[in-house]
């Protein structure tokens, strides 16, 4: 599937076109559990529209790693305020710069369908969150079909792992979805 051309996905992600479809900084980050000591990485933070609600929800004594393809744009270094320590990185959802096992939580702020391989994005995503981390995806329905949503929410995960779907909302615009690893 060729890229979203720049100009749609500028549309959508302004501030007032996010509000007018549902979206809430404030309340969509409650899709994360906040537990002391969170370590939490935003997959495609973009221009910061959940990072700092995201911050302030995981409190201080957590890290927040922002990580966008662009971590050089000046507005997805927007001040984060109070809550956790965040770090704004450059990088790519299909080859996460974390080790093994070492995050507790992942949210990707409607970026999944940015990326070439869903499926190898997910297997990342397994590959860096502990055994009980939290996967949160929040989809724009528009922009990725539903023949290739499917196929990359139900793709077979790697052996001895897995991904157990513990909440989900199908709205009219946007689809969102919370994993467990087992």
């Amino acid at each position: 599937m060729p890229r979203t051309p720049a100009f749609c996905y500028a549309f959508i992600s302004h501030r007032l076109i996010r509000a007018a479809l549902g979206d809430s900084p404030s309340r969509d980050v409650r899709w994360i559990a906040p537990v002391p000591g969170t370590r939490c990485a935003e997959i495609g933070s973009g221009g910061g529209f959940y990072t700092p609600a995201l911050a302030a929800h995981l409190g201080s004594g957590s890290l927040l790693v922002a990580l966008d393809p662009a971590a050089h744009d000046p507005r997805a270094r927007r001040a984060t305020g109070t809550g956790a320590t965040t770090a704004h990185i450059a990088g790519d959802g299909l080859a996460l710069p974390f080790a093994s096992a070492s995050l507790d939580a992942l949210l990707y702020s409607y970026s999944l369908e940015e990326m070439p391989d869903q499926r190898a994005a997910l297997a990342e995503a397994e590959r860096v969150l502990r055994p009980g981390g939290q996967l949160v995806l929040f989809l724009w329905r528009p922009l990725m079909p539903r023949r290739r949503r499917a196929s990359a929410l139900t793709a077979p995960r790697p052996q001895g792992e897995g991904l157990v779907l513990v909440r989900s909302h199908h709205g009219l615009q946007n689809l969102r979805l919370a994993y467990r690893k087992r």
